[in-house]
């Protein structure tokens, strides 16, 4: 009996010191690197917003299920989702476009507010929920304040 609980008392140890050694992910750091209008259709606009993702980990990082929302000069633009899944190397970057889809007609607010800016930048807000498929994670979080230029990808 005596070595049956030396035996699960060594066992609950190892638990415990393996759970004090697991370090949960790092969050994956995202920008957004530009904004440029796909052509018009009807009251819809299609902005394609290029995101970078960063990963500070030593392990790769695999994403899927994104889901997004977009504020410029304050004003909240839209939102979108995207069902693609993707992996971020290893302290490494990937870079991807997202489409956000604009009512043109709710959107008179921020169209006003970007066209009364006079600096070449905008300031953003983007809200980033990413399903993490490793470890069974689930989804995390990520909030970005920033600012980005409209028009060409930057190089």
């Amino acid at each position: 009996m005596m070595k049956f609980k030396a035996v699960i008392a060594i066992t609950v140890g190892l638990l415990l010191s393996a759970c004090a050694a697991f370090n949960p992910i790092a969050e994956p750091q995202v920008a957004i690197t530009h904004i440029k209008m796909a052509p018009a259709n009807g009251f819809q606009q299609t902005l394609l917003v290029g995101l970078q993702l960063d990963n500070p980990n030593s392990f790769a990082v695999n994403l899927g299920r994104l889901r997004y929302q977009l504020s410029l000069q304050g004003q909240a633009l839209a939102g979108g989702s995207l069902n693609e899944s993707f992996s971020l190397p290893a302290n490494g970057r990937t870079q991807i476009v997202v489409p956000v889809e604009v009512n043109l007609l709710s959107g008179l607010g921020v169209l006003r507010a970007i066209m009364a800016s006079v600096q070449p930048d905008l300031d953003y807000q983007l809200s980033l929920t990413a399903a993490v498929e490793n470890f069974g994670l689930g989804d995390i979080t990520i909030n970005k304040n920033g600012k980005v230029g409209l028009g060409a990808a930057a190089p």
